[in-house]
Order: C-alpha cells, then structure tokens, then sequence
C-alpha cells in the first residue's frame, strides 16, 4: 500500500493509492459537473479544491474520536459531460453501482451540483429500499426548471419517484427558501421536515431529529445522506451558487450530522462553488465537516 502521507489529496495523511477497494474503510469519488444549476456556475471545482488541502485536513473529530488509521481511497472523478446532463447522469450511475458491488465501504460523493444526488441515489434504489435525509436551504422538489426536470432544483422529487424509495422515507432538514409549488408537494406526498423555523422552535434539540430520522429508517435496507452546503448561512457558507440567509452555522451541522442514530450507507456533499468563496471559508468548512462525515460513516 502506498501511502499518500504529505501529497495531494492525502487527506490528512489516511489516503491509501494502491490499496485494493475491497479493503478500504471509505471511499470518495469526484463529480466535477455544475451544468444543472440555476445560480452561479463553479461547483465544478469542489472536488479539487478540496484536494488541494485536503493534507490538512484533521484526523481527529471535535469529540476527539480519531480517524487517523482508517484508510481512505479517493477513487478520482466520474466522467461529466458539460453538454449533455443525460449522459452525466448515466455515467454517475454506472461508477456508483460498480463501488457498491465492489466493496462495502461508505461511499462520499463530491460535487458538483446538487441534480447530481439523484443518480447517486438511484444507484443505491437498486439495491434496495433507500431513506433519504436531505440537508438543504431548498426542498429541492420542484417538477421543472429551466426547461428541465433534471435541474438542481429538482432532484429529490425525482427520488421519491423512484421504485424503492417512498416519501414517508424522507427527512428534510434546514429548509427556509419556500415557494408555493412545492408546499403542495410536501402536502401531498407528507414529506417529513425540519425546517430551519422549526428548529429553532425546538431549540435545536438533537433527540427530536433523531427520532424523526430513526422514524424514516423502519423497513428500508439503507441510508443515503446528502448535504448541500447552503444548508448553512451565507456567513458560515459564501462560497455557494444559491445562498439563503437564516441558515446553520457549521457547529450546528457537524451535530446534526454527529446525532444521526442509523448506518449510512452512501452520502454526499454538493453545491460547494469555489469561485465565490471567501478566505477559503466555504472549502476549510467542507474540509472539517468531512471529517466529522468520515467519523459517522466508519464509527456506527
């Protein structure tokens, strides 16, 4: 096993290059694709950013829980066709599947926008029956936009459509930019959510989440996680192509994500746009929260 202890994309030093994908802990794959947003372009250049200095990343957890003798495979970036979303999302489709039959390991996904969460996801439906716990400023349950139903906006109403996943599997959480049409989806199909004036209603209380996540998760066969990095406040997250204010601070999101009660079997994190961060805010956020996702996915 060579191990990438000082280089790029060594991620703090537990990226393994050589090492067989069988025998790795955890896994992440690059989707350098940003041709389904509405907003500012840029997300295509997560992935990469994050591996520039990734060598800093911490291998210990606030809770000083440690990751440092994990190994880590970076598995490079899935093909992406700027001109053609229909052959991005096959292509993301076909190298999801093939790591999930090859081995066991938690898979990250980096993008890349967030219309990129619905291929990953249908990926995992084919294996089985998926809930969905979906952090997001946006419902992201809009029928079309743009001309498409393909959009960024559009992808978890495209999931619920599919074969294995049901609404009643579905947690939204840190919701503030709401729109008419999609109040009536959330109506209709009874999708579960927290919105951000809910959770604060709640003061922010842990357990209440986790029993609306652990009631999402009765009779399916896996858990698929997807953050979008809006979740956050804009002063918390700049660097993003639709930012809505009133959103979480970073601490709040690594304790959500710490108080997730069930096994994750896949997760992702999407809409991160380097070209409109500040002072690295947005990247060395995604790079903590990383670590916190990297703990959870490998600890429970």
């Amino acid at each position: 096993m060579e191990h990438l202890e000082n280089g790029y994309a060594s991620y703090g030093g537990i990226a393994y290059e050589n090492t067989p994908i069988a025998e790795v802990d955890i896994i992440i794959q690059g989707i350098p694709y940003d041709g389904a947003t509405s907003g500012k372009k840029g997300t295509a250049k997560a992935i990469n950013a994050l591996r520039s200095i990734s060598v800093d990343m911490q291998t210990m957890t606030r809770k000083s829980i440690s990751i440092e003798n994990l190994i880590l495979k970076d598995v490079g970036d899935i093909p992406v066709y700027p001109m053609s979303a229909e052959k991005t999302r096959e292509y993301v489709e076909k190298y999801t599947i093939n790591l999930l039959d090859k081995s066991n390991a938690p898979i990250i996904s980096i993008g890349g926008d967030h219309s990129l969460s619905y291929p990953l996801i249908k990926s995992l439906s084919k294996k089985g029956k998926v809930a969905i716990i979906w952090f997001d400023a946006h419902r992201d349950l809009l029928p079309e936009l743009m001309g498409t139903e393909y959009s960024h906006a559009s992808p978890l109403l495209r999931a619920i459509e599919l074969e294995n996943i049901s609404p009643e599997n579905v947690l939204l959480v840190g919701t503030r930019y709401m729109t008419t049409e999609e109040e009536q989806i959330i109506q209709k199909y009874e999708i579960k959510e927290l919105r951000m004036v809910d959770l604060e209603e709640n003061n922010f209380d842990l357990q209440y989440f986790r029993d609306k996540v652990v009631e999402i998760s009765k009779d399916v066969d896996y858990i698929y996680l997807s953050i979008d990095i809006d979740v956050l406040d804009p002063a918390y997250a700049p660097g993003t192509g639709t930012p809505v204010a009133g959103g979480m601070s970073t601490s709040q999101l690594m304790q959500y994500i710490d108080a997730i009660p069930v096994k994750i079997r896949a997760a992702d994190i999407m809409e991160v746009s380097p070209p409109y961060d500040h002072a690295d805010i947005t990247i060395k956020a995604t790079m903590s929260i990383l670590t916190e996702l990297i703990s959870k996915l490998c600890n429970k």
